[in-house]
C-alpha cells in the first residue's frame, strides 16, 4: 500500500486503517460534542476529542512519510520533512542497531537511516546486498 517504487516500503494496512478510523472517529465526535452540547462537561470532552484527533493526524502524517526505496541505482529515505537521495556507490556501509539501518557513507559519516519494521524491508535490503553495499 503506498509503494513509491517496485522496490520499497510500504505503509501496513492495519496500523495506517486503525489510525486512520481514530482520526476521523475523534474528528466527528468533537464536532458533534461542539455542535449539539452546551454543558461545560461536553465542551470538556470536545477538547479532548480534538486532541486526540491532533495527536493521530501527526502518527498518520508519520507513518505516511517514512519510506524508503531504491530507484535508477539511487537510495531516496524519506522521514516527516526531510528526504535524502543517495547513490547507491556512495554507501560505505549499513548496520543494524536499535532497529534502525543506519546508512554511511564511504568516510564513514552518517547519511540517514531507515526503519527496520516496515513493511518490504527485506526486499530493499535484499536489493542493496545485490547492489554490493556492505552490511556490518
Amino acid at each position: 500500500m503506498l509503494g513509491r517504487s517496485e522496490i520499497s516500503t510500504e505503509v501496513e494496512k492495519g496500523p495506517f486503517v486503525f489510525v486512520l478510523g481514530a482520526l476521523l472517529g475523534s474528528l466527528i465526535s468533537a464536532l458533534l460534542l461542539f455542535m449539539l452540547g452546551g454543558s461545560p462537561l461536553s465542551i470538556f470532552a470536545g477538547i479532548l476529542m480534538s486532541l486526540v484527533a491532533l495527536a493521530a493526524g501527526a502518527v498518520l502524517f508519520a507513518m505516511l512519510t517514512d519510506a524508503a526505496w531504491i530507484r535508477e541505482d539511487k537510495l531516496y529515505m524519506s522521514y516527516l520533512f526531510r528526504r535524502r537521495v543517495i547513490p547507491l556507490g556512495e554507501i560505505g556501509r549499513i548496520s543494524l542497531k536499535e532497529e534502525l539501518y543506519q546508512v554511511f557513507d564511504r568516510q564513514d559519516r552518517p547519511l540517514g537511516s531507515i526503519n527496520s519494521r516496515l513493511k518490504g524491508i527485506g526486499t530493499l535490503i535484499g536489493e542493496l546486498d545485490k547492489k554490493g553495499v556492505p552490511f556490518v
